[in-house]
């Protein structure tokens, strides 16, 4: 309760220079370092067509690309830096708010002595605090940056794809918070933990009636309004929480807040965040393209076979069927996801190892259901017969050969854009390519996460949902680019996908998508959105 106290009396007297100076530094992260990490990533990716970095072709990455690899984690390294100094010149300037001795020049004098002081141990010890804090930030405090971060959706979802991955992540949090403890001590931690839930209840109060008032035919601009004072509270929450962080309350004879400068910056944040928060609450909402992920709808059968393709356009009637071509040791195409095949068929060969008549003796098995392997030419037909609309992802390996991209588009180009289908890959450099072999064919390039901007050299991108957010949404449409989010496997993320006006959506489950298209189109409400953008873990709904 005494922390409490102090912490109140901190925010009456120098609350609106808090949120003035945590707010800058905000905007400052949002529009110069995000784009400017984002340029350098997209850059960094395109040189080497490197999709994405995981557990399963990080030695692929080492052993083709050290030395981007190795740009990217210095990358990694200079925006942990970054992140990790935005706390300390945050924190530098609130204490001097509190003793009541701040100017621009001695804030900039604090926070060069405190990096001076550091030291690399003591920078070392931020990333352990950073790794605590984040999900904590991004689930109590919705403010702009935050909720375009998707911290805890990522997490979430990038954990429960494996128990072992769980497991790691738990061990690994635990052990942060066992460093930051130890550096900060348990009173420290405690308290702050403490005051953050406090502001957090607080802040999560003002959504409430953000979202209570605009429950009934509230007009737009209610529900604008309400959508910048909730992000202003919260906004104001993190910094009231990051003042009863700071050693002592303020004298009475303090720091004098009511400057024009931290005015200036709440009319800066407001018009900041205008526009994009009109965009979110007003633009139509159009009905997503379905497209049933390697053909299945649940269960209902081996992924990437033909019966698995006609049961899911006789049940769901999928706008698209996404779908994998893998090339063979005879140059020719078969329909697999997996380049090794011994999960899915219990031989232990590639698919390059392989001609398309060994291959298509091969029996997948999955969920109950027993299909053998086909050629992509058998599977076209079938799609063409079922007047069904394909995506075809385009596997790459190391060991694909050099024409195969000049022998897929010369065999199927035509044919695929008579039919409106799209091709999608992994690898820029076949997405790059291929769009320039045939422009008139609709080719994705496909983002495992969303770290960087839009692809140039594409019609769009299909990317991994829990890092997806509209704002990369309205700028891939400002180029004219489709935006197709996967995979999509619950209901909420789903919901997501619909209010940041994704183009189409990639699932598993197509006939649970319908449903979920329909209500959501039905009761298409001011309300609905902005639960929506309050919503940090929809993945969990």
């Amino acid at each position: 309760m005494q922390a409490l106290k102090l912490n109140l009396m901190s925010v009456r007297r120098v609350g609106l220079a808090g949120f003035g100076l945590v707010a800058s530094l905000d905007l400052v992260a949002t529009w110069l370092l995000t784009p400017l990490l984002r340029l350098v990533t997209t850059f960094l990716l395109a040189q080497a067509a490197i999709p994405f970095v995981s557990v399963d072709n990080v030695v692929t990455l080492l052993t083709t690309h050290p030395l981007i690899v190795c740009a990217l984690l210095v990358e990694v390294c200079v925006f942990l830096a970054l992140l990790g100094l935005q706390v300390l010149v945050a924190f530098s300037g609130l204490s001097l708010l509190v003793a009541g001795r701040f100017s621009f020049a001695g804030w900039l004098a604090a926070c060069r002595q405190q990096v001076v002081n550091l030291g690399w141990r003591g920078a070392l010890a931020w990333v352990p605090l950073l790794i605590v804090a984040m999900p904590i930030a991004t689930l109590l405090f919705r403010t702009p940056l935050l909720v375009n971060i998707k911290a805890d959706a990522f997490i979430l979802d990038y954990l429960t794809r494996r128990p072992s991955l769980m497991i790691g992540g738990v061990l690994v949090y635990a052990a942060c918070l066992f460093i930051v403890v130890r550096w900060l001590s348990w009173g420290r931690v405690k308290r702050a933990l403490g005051l953050a839930l406090w502001w957090g209840a607080w802040s999560w109060l003002v959504n409430g009636l953000v979202v209570l008032v605009n429950h009934v035919n509230a007009p737009t601009w209610l529900a604008l309004s309400g959508l910048l004072i909730a992000q202003v509270a919260a906004e104001l929450a993190l910094s009231a929480t990051a003042l009863g962080l700071v050693a002592t309350p303020p004298k009475a004879s303090g720091y004098h807040q009511w400057r024009p400068w931290w005015l200036l910056i709440l009319v800066v944040f407001v018009f900041a965040a205008m526009p994009s928060d009109w965009t979110y609450l007003t633009t139509k909402l159009a009905a997503p393209l379905t497209v049933a992920h390697r053909g299945v709808d649940g269960q209902n059968g081996v992924p990437n076979s033909i019966a698995v393709l006609k049961k899911t356009h006789r049940a769901a009637h999928p706008d698209f069927v996404e779908m994998d071509v893998h090339e063979t040791a005879d140059y020719q195409f078969v329909v697999v996801h997996d380049e090794n095949l011994k999960q899915l068929t219990g031989v232990d060969k590639a698919s390059h190892q392989l001609t398309l008549k060994q291959l298509t003796k091969l029996v997948a098995k999955q969920d109950g259901y027993r299909a053998k392997l086909v050629s992509f030419d058998d599977y076209l037909v079938a799609a063409e017969q079922n007047h069904q609309r394909l995506i075809v992802e385009l596997k790459a390996t190391p060991h694909d050969s050099k024409g195969l991209l000049a022998r897929f588009n010369q065999r199927y180009g035509a044919r695929l854009i008579k039919d409106g289908d799209m091709v999608h890959s992994l690898d820029y450099a076949y997405v790059a390519k291929l769009h320039r072999l045939n422009p008139k064919l609709t080719v994705l390039y496909c983002m495992a996460y969303n770290f960087t901007n839009p692809a140039r050299e594409a019609d769009g991108v299909t990317a991994e949902y829990s890092t997806l957010n509209h704002r990369f949404i309205d700028a891939a449409h400002q180029g004219h680019q489709l935006v197709m989010a996967w995979t999509v496997n619950n209901a909420g993320a789903m919901k997501q996908a619909l209010f940041d006006h994704a183009d189409g959506v990639i699932t598993d489950r197509v006939s649970t998508l319908n449903k979920v298209i329909k209500e959501v189109r039905t009761n298409d409400t001011l309300e609905s959105r902005l639960v929506n953008y309050f919503n940090p873990l929809p993945n969990l709904e």
